[in-house]
């Protein structure tokens, strides 16, 4: 049936207004929000890898805090000496446990003060009254790796990497006289909670400004600053205001 002029017109009408609807272009509204999100986009690959690097910075630091809290209730469940071996140069972390509840306490530098032996028989004569005076000497305690400290189906062996990327800046514990850059670092736990006061500095590739994870001798507590943080010098109350640490 043929159509009339009239509803040819009305039909027609329709389909251009959806035509209109269909071809309708983006809003002003629209358009700031794919600008937006261009921005942030391109934001987003210029630092991505250094916003990745100080994400690893940080895992790193926290790998470290645990791995003290691990070596404080590991001495103290077996009542052997434990510490957390450094390895400055590849970047690496393990806990060890020592085979006997003896050890003595190390320390870098001689302490001994006084001249020194000028002839050869002086200086046999001191080492013998040395040897007298001290004592006998208990055997010296060997350290073995703790397992399950490494749980990164990543990596073998019983060391932990910092990540990569990350690199030890330097590590001075209470017993070294002068912060340790490269080779082997150690921080002992011993039972009873007691551990020694540390300075562990890390930093990120391309970045020196680091960060630091510092150790309190009495409490255990490992906290994370940011920034290159010295081992401060023992004063003679200096111990004993960590306890009013919170």
């Amino acid at each position: 049936m043929a159509l009339s002029r009239a509803q040819r017109r009305s039909h027609s009408t329709r389909l251009g207004s959806g035509r209109r609807v269909d071809q309708r272009g983006l809003t002003l509204v629209e358009l700031l929000i794919v600008i937006a999100l261009i921005a942030v986009l391109g934001g987003t690959v210029l630092m991505g890898p250094g916003m990745l690097e100080g994400s690893r910075l940080k895992s790193a630091a926290t790998l470290i805090v645990s791995g003290v809290r691990l070596g404080l209730a590991r001495a103290s469940t077996t009542g052997r000496p434990t510490r957390l071996a450094f390895d400055l140069d590849n970047a690496k972390l393990t806990l060890e446990e020592a085979d006997t509840s003896v050890l003595l306490r190390e320390h870098t530098k001689d302490a001994s003060s006084g001249s020194a032996a000028a002839t050869d028989l002086e200086k046999k004569a001191q080492t013998e009254s040395d040897r007298i005076l001290q004592g006998p000497h208990a055997p010296k305690a060997t350290f073995r790796a703790v397992p399950g400290f490494n749980s990164s189906p990543d990596e073998s062996g019983p060391a932990r990497s910092l990540g990569n990327g990350v690199q030890f800046i330097s590590v001075q514990t209470e017993h070294d006289d002068d912060p340790r850059s490269t080779g082997r670092a150690y921080l002992y736990f011993f039972p009873g909670g007691t551990t020694e006061r540390a300075s562990v500095q890390l930093k990120r590739r391309g970045d020196d400004t680091g960060m630091t994870v510092s150790i309190s001798g009495l409490t255990g507590r490992a906290k994370i600053e940011r920034g290159r943080v010295d081992l401060p010098a023992p004063r003679s109350d200096g111990e004993a205001s960590e306890r009013e640490e919170p």
